[in-house]
């Protein structure tokens, strides 16, 4: 049975990229599922492909190949890094640190099958080499065919700065993401504790909705983003926008002291 590769990338849509990538996983696998997360991730932007996958993963049937190939470091080696469940395709440069917080890593192989390539020139090693390894382990469902194990210290991690309470009820933490509707997504999840307000670029933002009904054309209010995650939005209307707001921006969030 083929299984499913699921593909993150920063290649956008304007150009043939996506296209050849699906018809090299073809190729090798005709009858395996393709699904695209996304191809909008900020171009080169590691964090930014790591929020992806961290939110998108665990709505994936078990033995799902991710295929992340956000590359900003042609130095960084190609891996396979297996955990429980899934398998991730991907350069050594730390895409996957947030998914591996919660899904932990057993194993992690360097790929040098080169023998599963694609010939050609250039260097556009996501369709030319990934792919096809993607492809080649969506059959398989085994990582020990396309290289060498390597010791876990091997695989490249970061981490994000977690919120901090600077006075009692005051929680500082990041603008994580701004999604396409212009929503500001926190690096603060949701505990069941409502909060009092926000402050972002100098400005409060008092109202916490868990909906927009009864809300204004262009109100900014708070509320939790389908990941749980604590996020500032505008009905009908970009919140980033109003806000002036850029990924990494300090917000504070108050709760009752």
């Amino acid at each position: 049975m083929e299984g499913l590769v699921a593909i993150i990338s920063d290649y956008g849509l304007k150009d043939h990229y996506v296209g050849t990538l699906h018809g090299a996983i073809k190729l090798i696998s005709p009858d395996v599922q393709i699904v695209d997360i996304t191809h909008n991730v900020r171009p080169f932007d590691l964090v930014d492909a790591a929020v992806k996958l961290k939110w998108s993963y665990k709505y994936f049937p078990r033995g799902t190949v991710f295929l992340v190939l956000v590359d900003p470091d042609p130095t960084a080696e190609p891996i396979i890094v297996t955990t429980e469940r899934f398998f991730v395709v991907c350069p050594n440069n730390g895409v996957g640190s947030l998914m591996f917080e919660e899904e932990p890593p057993e194993k992690v192989y360097r790929i040098n099958a080169d023998h599963y390539f694609i010939s050609g020139e250039g260097n556009f090693r996501g369709r030319n080499q990934l792919a096809p390894i993607a492809a080649e382990l969506s059959r398989l469902g085994s990582a020990r065919h396309f290289g060498e194990e390597l010791e876990m210290s091997k695989l490249k991690r970061f981490r994000l700065p977690q919120p901090t309470e600077v006075s009692p009820g005051v929680v500082e933490t990041i603008i994580l993401d701004i999604d396409h509707f212009g929503n500001i997504v926190l690096n603060l999840e949701y505990n069941g504790k409502e909060p009092l307000y926000a402050e972002v670029a100098g400005k409060r933002i008092q109202k916490v909705k868990s909906s927009f009904a009864g809300v204004q054309k262009g109100e900014l209010f708070l509320s939790v983003n389908p990941e749980g995650y604590f996020q500032i939005v505008a009905y009908m209307a970009s919140a980033a926008q109003l806000l002036q707001a850029k990924r990494g921006m300090k917000v504070r969030v108050v709760f009752q002291g």
